[in-house]
C-alpha cells in the first residue's frame, strides 16, 4: 500500500512537471516577441533609406593597374554610410546621404591591377564637383606621375574638395602633384622609398597607419585605407556612425594612427 502511494505522489509530480514545461515552451516565444523587434536587421541597416536633408559627393580615382581594395576599402565604408538608420545618426535632420562615383582620365572600362575592371563613371573633364576624393595606388601609379592632365585635374580638386584622402603609393601621385609639400604624410611601408621619391619636399613619416593634415589624409598600404576612411568618417559624423560601420561591414579596425607593424618590417624603424 505504501509502495502504491508513493508511486503515485512521484506520477503526480512528472503530470505537473509536464504541464509547466509545456507552458513555458508555448510562453517563452511570445515574450520572445515582446521583448525584442520582428527583425532587428531592419532597425541596424535601412535598406531603402529615404532622401536625406544634405548629400556629399565622394569620387574615387581609377587608372589602369590600381590596386583593387586600395579603391574598394574605402568605397565600402563611403558607400555604406548611406545605410546607417537616423538613430545612429542623432536624428533624421543629421543623416547624410552619400554618391559614390568613380573617375579616370577617360570613361569607361578600366583594368585593375589584379585584373577585374571597373566601370569609370566619368572622365576629367565631366566630373562632378566632388566634396571628398580618393585616390588609390597600385602598379598604374608609375606613369602617371609625368601625366600633365592627371596632375592638373588633382591640383585643381585640392583647391575645391574638403579632404583629399589617398591610400598606399597613391600618395605619390598627391606629392608629385605638389599637394603634399610642406605636410606630413605617409605611405606604402613594403615600396616606402620608391613611393616617396616624387615628394622631396614632402615630411614622410615612416611609421604611421595613417596620417591626418585636415584637408589631407594619407595612408599606409592597401587594407590601411579602409581604416583610414574610417577614421575620417568618425572625425566627421562622429565615433557612433565609425563604431556602426565597422559593425555592419565585420571589420575590427585600428584606431591608433600610429599602430604600424609593417615599418619595422620593412626595416625603416627598429
Amino acid at each position: 500500500m505504501e509502495d502504491t502511494m508513493k508511486q503515485m505522489r512521484l506520477r503526480g509530480i512528472v503530470i505537473r512537471l509536464l504541464i509547466m514545461s509545456a507552458f513555458i515552451a508555448t510562453a517563452l516565444p511570445a515574450a520572445a516577441r515582446t521583448d525584442k523587434p520582428p527583425t532587428a536587421q531592419e532597425t541596424l541597416y535601412e535598406r531603402q533609406p529615404e532622401p536625406a536633408a544634405r548629400q556629399i559627393t565622394v569620387g574615387v580615382l581609377i587608372f589602369p593597374g590600381f590596386e583593387m581594395l586600395d579603391a574598394y576599402g574605402p568605397m565600402e565604408m563611403w558607400g555604406t554610410l548611406k545605410h546607417a538608420p537616423a538613430k545612429v545618426w542623432g536624428g533624421e535632420e543629421k543623416r547624410v546621404g552619400v554618391r559614390l562615383v568613380t573617375i579616370a582620365a577617360k570613361r569607361g572600362e578600366i583594368p585593375s591591377n589584379q585584373g577585374p575592371k571597373t566601370m569609370a563613371d566619368f572622365s576629367y573633364d565631366n566630373a562632378p564637383p566632388l566634396d571628398f576624393l580618393v585616390v588609390p595606388g597600385g602598379l598604374g601609379v608609375l606613369p602617371l606621375l609625368k601625366d600633365p592632365a592627371t596632375m592638373n585635374w588633382l591640383r585643381a580638386q585640392a583647391g575645391k574638395a574638403g579632404i583629399v584622402m589617398s591610400v598606399c603609393n597613391g600618395a605619390s601621385l598627391l606629392a608629385a602633384a605638389g599637394i603634399l609639400d610642406d605636410r606630413p604624410a605617409t605611405t606604402n611601408k613594403m615600396a616606402f622609398h620608391p613611393s616617396t621619391a616624387p615628394g622631396p619636399k614632402v615630411k614622410w613619416v615612416k611609421k604611421a597607419r595613417w596620417v591626418d593634415d585636415g584637408t589631407v589624409v594619407t595612408s599606409s598600404g592597401v587594407s590601411a585605407g579602409m581604416d583610414m576612411s574610417l577614421a575620417v568618417i568618425s572625425r566627421l559624423y562622429g565615433k557612433d556612425i565609425g563604431a556602426w560601420l565597422e559593425r555592419v561591414t565585420e571589420y575590427d579596425a585600428h584606431r591608433d594612427p600610429s599602430w604600424d607593424p609593417f615599418a619595422a618590417k620593412a626595416g625603416l624603424v627598429e
